[in-house]
């Protein structure tokens, strides 16, 4: 199905159909094409809706293909041209674009409104007070507020220090009429640079928020293998909105492993979107034979994802124009659930000197065997044990595990990798567990994102105050609340902010000196 037509324009002295993306019937999904011909071409670039079902590709957005290029003054040619970064904004209707990831010179932030077909530079990468130019950026997604956009990017250097060679950016996007210079674009901290996710082992793919803000980041592996340079592994990670920082920084930004996409291994990963429903599609570069430098011949593809590591080609998708491939995907769509077909939901609690585990899954009788991974600091993790699945011809079980081998007054982080009987291997999420703490938060905060209520668990070691604080995004508190807790679990409900305006908000629970923060979302 075509998106929503508008309007009739002229472009180049021709009648041309303007349109809108499809942010409400939940059919399709947006593709970035580009012209591989390189610089020179003056037409670079083309928006089209995919089809999620079918992977048909409809017109061009706004009706024309769009000029995307940054003056490179140093180099043999005056241009880079086209983009490897795409993201649609729900609220504006308007695409969202950085210039080519090549140029070690700034990098231009371009929106495109597609019912007049024009282009505005909002913004260019700044060189202050940390200088985002030498990055490569094709990792964009807007946020499901509207209000701002994110990307993640890579050294161009692979000599750079690792503790800064992934930054995760932000910029504003200007609301529904930009003008030239509008957006902030600034460094928010640094994806972690030890383990799976050390430099170049997330080199390319792209990103995707859920309606609660967490970002999603599938990334395909650059690395040496014998003497060339090649993508290797797939995977997909999860960052979580409460690790998602507010403000300006050049901190490390906690990142979890979600899966391990083992069929798109070898494949070049540019892009990703979400449906409404939790379905995640991949557009990748498969290469025809062994990958060599410079690359050979390569084909683009879509797949589509229900569970994760779990991904098959639709075969109906195909580039409708000669020497254009498709470099990006995105949406508008923020889904309540990602991958809902899998579920391994991790907490934890220390308690006499141990760690309490407990792990739902959705799927035990496809399990093989599980691994309780243990870490002290979120990034580095070892086996702690390894356990065969109970209860096989049911599919939702809960597991306990007990680790004694704790150190009184650290904190200690769980994750539990899931080995399925088809080779397939899933991850949990991270629980942290606090041996010295007063208070430990069963769960998360639900409902989230809230309308008018927002219920959460703490249990205690004894009886104190808990307190609770409500901030916006600017740090004002706009609610505060004691609760009388007794020793063990507490259940607590915030039941009178059904006032609050629409946007993100930050809880804090105290008590005495442990605080425990999230982010909340109010529709």
């Amino acid at each position: 199905m075509i998106p929503l037509l508008l309007s009739a324009l002229l472009i180049n002295g021709k009648i041309a159909i303007a349109q809108l993306p499809d942010c409400s019937a939940g059919i399709s999904m947006y593709g970035l094409f580009t012209n591989v011909a390189g610089s020179g071409t003056a037409d670079s670039t083309e928006i089209r809706s995919i089809n999620y079902s079918t992977g048909a590709v409809g017109p061009l957005m706004g009706g024309k293909r769009y000029w995307i290029r940054k003056l490179y003054a140093t180099g043999p040619d005056r241009y880079y041209y086209s983009s490897s970064a795409l993201g649609v904004d729900l609220i504006t209707n308007r695409f969202y674009l950085f210039t080519q990831m090549g140029n070690a010179l700034r990098k231009d932030l371009i929106t495109i409104d597609p019912v007049t077909a024009t282009e505005t530079i909002i913004g260019t990468t700044p060189t202050s007070p940390v200088s985002l130019s030498n990055y490569h950026i094709v990792k964009t997604a807007i946020h499901p507020t509207g209000s701002y956009g994110y990307a993640i990017g890579v050294h161009r250097d692979s000599t750079s220090s690792a503790a800064t060679y992934n930054p995760l950016i932000r910029f504003t996007t200007c609301g529904g009429s930009p003008v030239a210079g509008c957006s902030s674009i600034e460094l928010l901290g640094y994806l972690p640079s030890s383990g799976l996710m050390y430099k170049q082992l997330l080199f390319n793919g792209d990103i995707a928020f859920d309606v609660s803000g967490n970002l999603y980041f599938a990334t395909a592996a650059f690395q040496a293998v014998g003497t060339i340079m090649r993508y290797t592994d797939a995977r997909l990670f999860r960052i979580n909105s409460t690790d998602i920082p507010a403000a300006a920084g050049t901190g490390s930004i906690p990142m979890t492993l979600l899966a391990e996409y083992n069929g798109l291994d070898s494949t070049v990963i540019n892009g990703i979107a979400l449906s409404p429903s939790g379905t995640m599609y991949f557009s990748t570069r498969r290469f025809l034979a062994e990958q060599t430098s410079p690359a050979g011949p390569s084909v683009t593809e879509v797949y589509s994802s229900f569970s994760p590591g779990n991904a098959n080609i639709i075969s109906g998708f195909s580039s409708p124009t000669p020497n254009f491939v498709l470099s990006d995907l995105a949406s508008c769509h923020f889904p309540m659930t990602i991958l809902a077909n899998n579920k391994i939901q991790l907490s934890g609690k220390h308690e006499f000197g141990k760690s309490h585990l407990n792990w739902e899954v959705n799927n035990n009788m496809e399990v093989n065997y599980f691994e309780i991974q243990k870490s002290g600091d979120g990034i580095n993790f070892e086996l702690v044990a390894a356990i065969n699945p109970d209860n096989i011809l049911r599919s939702a079980v809960n597991y306990q595990y007990k680790d004694t081998q704790n150190v009184l007054g650290k904190t200690v982080f769980y994750r539990i990798r899931q080995i399925m009987k088809n080779g397939m291997r899933f991850y949990s999420n991270i629980a942290q567990v606090y041996s010295n703490s007063i208070m430990n938060i069963i769960g998360s905060m639900s409902p989230n994102p809230f309308i008018d209520h927002v219920n959460f668990v703490v249990q205690l070691k004894i009886a104190k105050t808990v307190e609770v604080r409500l901030a916006d995004q600017n740090g004002r508190i706009v609610y505060y609340n004691q609760f009388k807790g007794r020793t063990g679990e507490n259940k607590f409900k915030l039941n009178d902010i059904g006032a609050l305006k629409k946007g993100i908000y930050f809880i804090e629970i105290c008590v005495e000196n442990d605080v425990h923060r999230e982010k909340l979302l109010r529709l």
